[in-house]
């Protein structure tokens, strides 16, 4: 690992960037302490995994620049504090060209605009093409849960479109929950 976090992209107000070792205080104490704006959308890993503790971080750490996923951090410039996280994971190449987005906002950083930001970041870093740095990819999808008016709000903004409900389709505490199913393309992104 270097010395300095790798930047992905960037604007005025976001940096869109690799977690760090460095990062690991900062990004443990911001999930803990939104954990009540944040658990009712996460679901519980099979492994047992405390998604709120130092050993999340770690699976950040040795997840965040593979074949299969990528993992990103979300900087808001003006306080250069962790604001949230990007995943793009379920990468598949060959005729598919696509990748699955998850991503949350600490408590503290909702309602500013910077997760639309860091989102139009994150799509454009997946459709540039690989030899101009960027993923190559050709599709990016994100699920939500129904009720979760904010993702599709965001969704909407940086252009995805609803293609589907799948009922039961993933489990959320515990529960089965239904799902939206939201995709972009690159002839779509503008």
């Amino acid at each position: 690992m270097t010395d300095q976090p790798t930047i992905i992209a960037q604007s005025d107000r976001v940096i869109l960037r690799y977690p760090h070792e460095s990062d690991r205080a900062a990004f443990v104490a911001l999930r803990q302490s939104s954990r009540a704006h944040l658990e009712p959308w996460d679901p519980i890993p099979p492994s047992g995994l405390d998604l709120y503790s130092s050993e999340a971080f770690d699976r950040e750490l040795e997840s965040h620049n593979t074949d299969r996923e990528q993992r990103w951090l979300i900087i808001e410039r003006q306080s250069n504090a962790i604001a949230g996280r990007i995943a793009l994971t379920n990468i598949e190449r060959g005729v598919f060209q696509n990748g699955r987005f998850g991503y949350w906002l600490g408590e503290p950083f909702q309602a500013k605009g910077l997760m639309s930001d860091a989102m139009n970041l994150a799509v454009g870093h997946c459709f540039r093409p690989a030899n101009q740095g960027g993923l190559g990819l050709h599709r990016v999808c994100a699920n939500i849960m129904p009720t979760n008016t904010r993702s599709r709000n965001l969704l909407e903004r940086v252009g995805f479109i609803k293609e589907g409900y799948s009922k039961n389709y993933l489990q959320i505490q515990g529960k089965w929950e239904d799902h939206e199913r939201w995709a972009k393309t690159n002839e779509n992104d503008s």
